[in-house]
């Protein structure tokens, strides 16, 4: 549902950071998880009435499809919201698949102009929140504070110790 969307707002810019689940995403009581084209569409709407420019999909490759991943991508782009595909394996913090000191820059840049800015996994709980406290960082929180402000924005955000870890080790 599209309220369950969080955002964090950095101190001092103009810009916001959003947590959320896969757009679209149901999981059945059996665990069987698929995208729900109406649901994903309502999502994708409450980001672009958030003026959302860029939503950051932090799935790892086994746990989404290239079909899903591409009609993501497509209805994505007809709200004119940018997607971008940065894996992160489940309850883990960044690997070296990516060239994260970079992505992490880009973003911030994004951020400073103003830009909105949203993060997705699984559940939208300990990548996103752990995505949305680095950006925190790189604009000039302390690790502490802005994991408290993800946390505040999305309780229980940020899930396992390797991303309070991982958090602590960027701090300036």
């Amino acid at each position: 549902m599209a309220e369950g969307i969080a955002w964090v707002e950095p101190p001092d810019l103009a810009g916001s950071i959003g947590m959320l689940p896969l757009p679209g995403l149901v999981i059945a009581k059996r665990g069987e998880r698929y995208v729900d084209g109406a649901l994903q569409e309502e999502v994708l709407a409450a980001l672009a009435a958030r003026q959302t420019a860029l939503l950051v999909m932090l799935l790892d490759d086994d746990e989404c499809g290239p079909d899903e991943i591409d009609d993501l991508a497509g209805a994505a782009e007809a709200r004119s919201i940018a997607l971008l595909r940065a894996p992160i394996a489940d309850f883990s913090a960044p690997g070296q698949r990516l060239d994260w000191p970079a992505l992490i820059e880009r973003l911030a840049g994004e951020l400073r102009q103003g830009r909105r800015i949203a993060f997705c996994c699984l559940a939208g709980y300990g990548r996103s929140g752990m995505m949305a406290a680095r950006l925190l960082i790189a604009t000039g929180s302390t690790a502490e504070d802005a994991i408290t402000a993800v946390r505040s924005a999305r309780p229980g955000a940020i899930e396992s110790e390797e991303q309070v870890a991982y958090l602590l080790s960027c701090a300036p």
